[in-house]
Order: C-alpha cells, then sequence, then structure tokens
C-alpha cells in the first residue's frame, strides 16, 4: 500500500494475508509518510520477501521526495518481521562518513528485482546523492554499487528495473527512454532500444524467451520479438488520456484534444467510411503534452494549442503553418508562470479575440502576434513556494525530485467570459483565488465569499452562466489537499454570495474536473467528476448519474457542440466519447415527463454519401463510430410499451403529403457482445 498521495495515511505498509484475501495483517508499517512501492519474492524460497520504502509527498504547488524513512527491507519468515537493507547502502547511518554528508538521510524512491534462474542474485536502485544501481549475489545481505546515479532515470516517475529472465548481465530500466545494460549495471545506453514512445513506465519480458518483450508507456502499448531493436503498436486498445476537448464548426465538425504526454490532436467527428473513424483519420498539430486545443468558431483551418506550461501556439491544419504565440516578459520583468495546463479561450464576441491565462491573465485581440496583460495584475497569490513546507520541512537543495512535476506555481488554472457582457471575466487559480472584473480590467478577488470552501482549494472551472452578466459557475478540486469532497457553486451577482449546488452528488467519492451549462436551456447542467458525468434539469438542485454505455472513467472536460447538439466528453482514460443529439436533454422539463407521449424537435440532417475509401487490413484496426446515419427522432412516452404495442411517426413534405410512415415497436434488450473484434464504442 502506497497511501494517500497528498497527504499522511496511516494504512500505508505491507500487508499480508493468509486466507485467500478475507482478512489481512499490517506487518510492515514504518510510519504515516512512508509507503510501499515494490514487494519482490524470492520464488525459489518463499518466505523471503523484498520491499521498496518511499518517504515522499506531493502537494498543489510541489514535491518532496524524500526522507531519512525511504529505504529497501528484507524478510526471511515471510513478511511477518521486517529488517532494513544497510549494508552497502548510500543511506547507511551506522557506516555514514566522516564528515557526515548533508544529504545522508535524503532517500528517495528504490526499487528491487530478483533474477529468476538464481535468486541469490538480486538488483537494486537506489535514488540518493551517492545512489545508483546495486547489485547482490547473496540474495541481499551485501552489496556492490555497479553505477551512479545518473543511470536512475528520474526515479520519482518511473523506477522500474527488470532483470533479463535468462542472463543476469541484462538490465532494463524504465525512464524517458528505456536504458538497457549487458554488463551487470555497469554500464548503460538508452540507444540499444528504439522506443516508440518516451516515458516507459511497464516492461515485460517473455521468461521463455528474451526477445520478446512488452513495453506501456506514455503513447501506448508496444510489441517487440527482437529484444527492442524493433517495435510493432498495439493501437487497438480502446485507452487514451484527453485532458481538454474542443471542436469547430465544419461539415461534418472536427475534435481537437490535447493527450497526457501525447501530442495535441485533431479528428473528425464523422466519416464518409460506413466502418466508422479510424486512428489514421486523426493527426498531430503540436508536440509534448496536449491540454487545451481550441478552433476558431469561425476558421475551421485554425487551431489553438499548448504543450505544458505555458507553450502556446497557433496552428493552421491546411497549410501546416505553426507559430509560437506565447505571452513574452519584457526585459527587466520576472519570468511569467504558467500551469501545467493552462487554459485558452476564444472570444464569442471576436474570434481574433483570444485570452490565455498565466499568473496574469492575458489578452490578444490579433490572434496572438501581441499581448497585453487585462488590468495589470497578478491574478494569483503570488506565494514563493520555496518558501512553503513538505512533510514538516522545506525542500532544499539535498531533497530528492524536488517540485518534480509542479514547474512553476501559483498560475491560473481556468479563464471564462461571460456571454451576456464582454467585459465581464472570470479567472480561478491553483492557490485558491476566484477573481472578476465587470469592466474587463478592475479585478476582485470574490472566493472569501464562497462559504465552506477550504482556504487555498484549487479552481478547477470557473464557467459564465448565459442566464445574466453576473452569473457564473465554479468548481474547486480540493484532492491536492488531501480534501477529497465535491464543490460546485453558482452566482447571480458577480460572486458577491454563492450557493453550493451540490445536492445529491456523491461526496468523498471522487472530485469534480469541469461544469458546463447548455447554450440554449441554462437550467441543464453537466458536471465531470472522477467516476463519470452528472446531469441537472433544474440547475443543480437535483443530479442524475448520466451512464448508459459510457465507462466509468473520470471525464475531465465537457463541451456541447452549439449547431449539432452533441455532447463531448474528454476523458481520463477511455479517450473521447460523444452523445449525439441531446435535444431530449436540452427540452426534457416536467411538463414533458408529465405527458403521455411528446415529441422532441428532431435537428437538421444530411444525408451523407458513404463508401468504403479504407482497405479491410485484419483485425487490427480500430474504429470509432459515426453517428447513426439518416435523420434522428427523439420521443418520450410515460409508460413504456407492451407487447404488440406501436407508436406510429409519420413524415410529411411541405405540402402535408405523407412521405413515409414509421411504427415503433418496444426495443429489444441489445445482444451481448462477442469477445473481441475490431472498433467498439467511443472514441
Amino acid at each position: 500500500a502506497t497511501g494517500n498521495l497528498w497527504g499522511p495515511s496511516p494504512e500505508r505498509g505491507i500487508y499480508k494475508t493468509t486466507d485467500g484475501g478475507k482478512t489481512w495483517a499490517h506487518v510492515l508499517k514504518v510510519n504515516d509518510d512512508t509507503g510501499a512501492t515494490e514487494l519482490v519474492i524470492d520464488h525459489e524460497s518463499p518466505t523471503i520477501l523484498y520491499a521498496a520504502m518511499y518517504q515522499r509527498r506531493r502537494t498543489v504547488f510541489g514535491f518532496n521526495g524524500s526522507g531519512e524513512h525511504s529505504a529497501l527491507y528484507k524478510s526471511n519468515d515471510g513478511g511477518e518481521t521486517w529488517s532494513m537493507i544497510t549494508n552497502g547502502m548510500p543511506y547507511n547511518t551506522a557506516n555514514a562518513p566522516t564528515p557526515r554528508p548533508e544529504s545522508l538521510l535524503e532517500t528517495g524512491r528504490n526499487s528491487i528485482a530478483v533474477y529468476a534462474k538464481d535468486t541469490n542474485i538480486v538488483y537494486a536502485t537506489v535514488e540518493h546523492a551517492n545512489g545508483g544501481i546495486y547489485r547482490s549475489i547473496d540474495k541481499g545481505e551485501t552489496w556492490t554499487k555497479m553505477a551512479e546515479i545518473t543511470a536512475v532515470p528520474r526515479p520519482m516517475y518511473f523506477s522500474k528495473l527488470k532483470i533479463d529472465p535468462n542472463n543476469d548481465q541484462r538490465l532494463w530500466l524504465a525512464g524517458v527512454a528505456m536504458q538497457y545494460s549487458e554488463d551487470g549495471g555497469r554500464t548503460w545506453t538508452g540507444n540499444f532500444s528504439r522506443a516508440p514512445h518516451a516515458d516507459t513506465h511497464g516492461i515485460w519480458i517473455n521468461p521463455k524467451d528474451s526477445n520478446h518483450i512488452i513495453q506501456g508507456n506514455d503513447g501506448g502499448i508496444n510489441i517487440s520479438y527482437d529484444r527492442g531493436r524493433t517495435w510493432d503498436f498495439a493501437n487497438t486498445v480502446p485507452l487514451g488520456l484527453f485532458y481538454e476537448v474542443g471542436a469547430d464548426n465544419s461539415m461534418p465538425y472536427k475534435i481537437c484534444g490535447g493527450l497526457q504526454d501525447n501530442n495535441t490532436w485533431c479528428g473528425p467527428s464523422q466519416t464518409t467510411n460506413p466502418q466508422g473513424i479510424r486512428n489514421d483519420d486523426w493527426y498531430v498539430i503540436g508536440g509534448g503534452d496536449g491540454f487545451h486545443a481550441v478552433p476558431d468558431p469561425n476558421d475551421p483551418d485554425i487551431v489553438y494549442g499548448e504543450s505544458q506550461d505555458g507553450n502556446l501556439f497557433r496552428r493552421n491544419v491546411k497549410t501546416g503553418e505553426n507559430k509560437q504565440i506565447r505571452p513574452r516578459q519584457e526585459e527587466g520583468e520576472k519570468n511569467y508562470r504558467f500551469q501545467w495546463n493552462s487554459p485558452i479561450i476564444i472570444s464569442s464576441y471576436d474570434s481574433n479575440t483570444i485570452y490565455y491565462g498565466g499568473n496574469f491573465l492575458f489578452k490578444s485581440t490579433n490572434r496572438g502576434d501581441s499581448w497585453t496583460k487585462v488590468g495589470g495584475v497578478d491574478l494569483t497569490t503570488n506565494v514563493d513556494r520555496n518558501s512553503l513546507p513538505i512533510m514538516g520541512k522545506v525542500p532544499g537543495q539535498f531533497s530528492r525530485s524536488r517540485h518534480d512535476g509542479v514547474q512553476q506555481y501559483p498560475a491560473i488554472t481556468t479563464v471564462a467570459e461571460s456571454p451576456v457582457n464582454k467585459n465581464v471575466l472570470w479567472a480561478g487559480t491553483d492557490d485558491g483565488n476566484l477573481q472578476v472584473t465587470r469592466d474587463g480590467q478592475t479585478w476582485k478577488n470574490v472566493v472569501d465569499k464562497v462559504p465552506g470552501l477550504p482556504k487555498g482549494t484549487y479552481v478547477s472551472r470557473v464557467v459564465a452562466s448565459r442566464s445574466s452578466e453576473g452569473s457564473a459557475y465554479a468548481t474547486f478540486d480540493g484532492h491536492r489537499m488531501s480534501d477529497f469532497k465535491v464543490y460546485v457553486y453558482m452566482t447571480n451577482d458577480f460572486g458577491e454570495t454563492w450557493k453550493s449546488i451540490v445536492s445529491n452528488l456523491p461526496q468523498n467519492n471522487g472530485t469534480v474536473s469541469v461544469i458546463r451549462e447548455h447554450p440554449r436551456n441554462t437550467n441543464l447542467l453537466f458536471v465531470g467528476t472522477e467516476y463519470g458525468i452528472y446531469a441537472s434539469y433544474d440547475r443543480g438542485a437535483n443530479w442524475t448519474k448520466f451512464h448508459n454505455n459510457l465507462p466509468t472513467v473520470p471525464v475531465d472536460d465537457i463541451q456541447i457542440h452549439p449547431r449539432e447538439n452533441d455532447l463531448i466528453l474528454a476523458t481520463h482514460g477511455r479517450s473521447i466519447w460523444v452523445m449525439d443529439d441531446i435535444t431530449p436533454l436540452e427540452q426534457m422539463n416536467d411538463t414533458v415527463l408529465g405527458s403521455d407521449i411528446h415529441l422532441f424537435d428532431p435537428r437538421r440532417s444530411v444525408m451523407w454519401r458513404t463508401w468504403s475509401n479504407k482497405p479491410l487490413t485484419s483485425d487490427k484496426a480500430f474504429y470509432g463510430q459515426n453517428p447513426p446515419t439518416g435523420a434522428m427522432i427523439n420521443f418520450y412516452l410515460k409508460d413504456a410499451l407492451v407487447d404488440r404495442q406501436t407508436v406510429a411517426i409519420t413524415i410529411t413534405d411541405a405540402s402535408g403529403a405523407v412521405m413515409r410512415t414509421q411504427n415503433c415497436t418496444r426495443p429489444q434488450p441489445a445482444p451481448t457482445p462477442a469477445a473481441g473484434g475490431p472498433g467498439g464504442p467511443g472514441g
């Protein structure tokens, strides 16, 4: 049990069961700050176990990745008792060098692996100022250092060490590139294996064939049959970590979004291929980690995107032209700060005007060619994070992985422009400020007026309402402070007063990342949570889990297409999902619910000429679903149809002549899908 990343937790450590998992004993606990990250068993002597214990804490502003309690542990009695491995280790206080180094007690994340054919041989990585790769030939009793810490790539993030099951001199180490050694860890190279994608997190080696390797990385799953020289891409698994999603107004419209460490992409919401939407229908418009991707609503060739920490660009997807438009500080100014996922919005009043959040709110009236600061003031608390303690002390020069993963702090996380008054702007920050301006210049921080909100809570989203210029919604995410409550609010007076609209949303079961208001029905709201999406027909008074065939997955962003009325979701794990034509949700109300039958307004339909324009290569292809062909007609029945009962839908032309009559019967249960096969629902 690694334990809570964001706070102390007593459950950290190693657990043992002797009744098949019915009950568990907590057999190794160091303290509330130190959890177990690895557990390895000696398969020849199964009473011998090794564990890696890791003291670390992440906060909204930084990271402390080390302490005196990180270490390797060993048990000789099946996990009943444990002892710290110290002989030959850089954190050994009994044999510390003189003078005692200040870095002695700063140990980070460690990894351990046992050689399958001879379990006397054990390897370990130790994150320490004097750490590196270690080898033991006596079941971990004594250790020899094989290489310096430089061979251990970013332990906080990777630290997966694998021994070739058929050669104890061959080692693999996960990192940005896979590190490889053929001499027992003495020398390493990142070039032996041409890794297909950066950031390797998982490595499996076939125990019967060392040439057969499976690698899990930030781009997906790759398979090699020649020990990493060439790779196959298992690109049929419906996985994808989209932070944000956007859509343009072309016909059919395209969807753009940013993937975790896998670029910024655009692709069609529909194709003329009846098989569906293939992976190769999508294309990359920017590199790095992808986040917001905002197409120009009036020019489908222009998309604004970014990679991490403020690297903003404007891409012409027709010509390929790409221009970096990151706001730059003037000479003598302090560097601007940008969040990992910095917000971009295009003004609904003028598509040449864009806003971008840093520690200032930046505004451009020429599509990012030049910038001004709205109001000219830093909208964060401007706190110096290097003065803030983590695990009881301020991380210093000897702390391992210091602030890794949080490059800049504090900064703006969310921005909104009122659709009623272009001068009304909102901005939320990662250090808990919620700012509003009514004149496009003068800012007021209204977060203290939000009831029941802990100070400093991260603002996950602010959305200006169409109901009035003073109306807005705000969601807050406290999990980075070890607070997993749900916070959803609305205001009608520019933030002077706030009302919680959490209502019946589940508490302590996943925080809220996003809220959206329907563009025409301001009573219809959606929120994206760690466990899916919820809808409210009464402006937050009541919420309903909106599930159907959507997997239980974090929903990080929500868009509603203004023309097609499609609901578009960015999920953290299952890619992009679309619900076509949510007009029934838009027009649902108490009157409809009380009627025996109700016909919803059909949206405009297009008859597309489809053709199979892609080859049928094999089962190794993924197809996302196209929208249903033809015209969708939605109606509501108060009571379900019984056997042999029908509902007749009559289609007429403009003169009233009957063109077609469709009899709708009671729907039959959907057949259970066969296992395997290409395609599948969703993006």
